[in-house]
């Protein structure tokens, strides 16, 4: 566990009167992970707790595309179908907000990890989707501002993607 876990933990307690609601959507995202991991055989490894949420290692480096795919999608998958199963109320609209934040196509959440495997090695279109991304990050922000939000969260979570996304484009 990163310092950063407990950190953004108590920042949210401080923000949030539902934190336990948003961490059970968040453990149920991970859950679909981790039962993807466990029957496309890749087992589990290493569990990560750091701000910006959690991640999970396989034992097995060489998957096929279609197992990363189940793997990189299932926590997504849960968090929709939960929202469809509990539709009209406030935790269905936390697990449709899970799931859909997980599908954007940065490369630190689910679906822009799930893109760049399908990509495979086509630099020319990571670097076109990184570019995407960091337009996306821009027009986002700039929505918050415009529409006046104030929860600082959702600002410095726009700003670690496009800060996550060069950073790890150059390693």
């Amino acid at each position: 566990m990163d310092f950063g876990f407990p950190a953004m933990l108590s920042l949210l307690c401080m923000q949030s009167e539902g934190v336990l609601e948003i961490l059970m959507v968040c453990l149920l995202h991970e859950l679909g992970h981790g039962v993807a991991m466990a029957f496309s055989g890749a087992g589990l490894r290493e569990i990560r707790l750091y701000a910006a949420g959690i991640q999970m290692r396989t034992n097995t480096i060489l998957l096929q595309t279609w197992q990363l795919l189940c793997i990189y999608l299932s926590g997504p998958i849960v968090n929709l179908l939960f929202a469809f199963w509990l539709r009209g109320t406030e935790t269905g609209i936390l697990h449709l907000l899970m799931g859909c934040f997980n599908l954007l196509p940065f490369r630190t959440l689910d679906g822009g990890t799930a893109i760049r495997c399908i990509l495979g090695m086509h630099d020319k279109l990571c670097e076109a989707l990184t570019i995407f991304c960091e337009g996306l990050a821009m027009a986002i922000f700039l929505l918050l501002l415009w529409y006046r939000v104030e929860n600082p969260s959702l600002y410095m979570m726009v700003i670690y993607l496009a800060v996550a996304e060069l950073v790890d484009k150059s390693l």
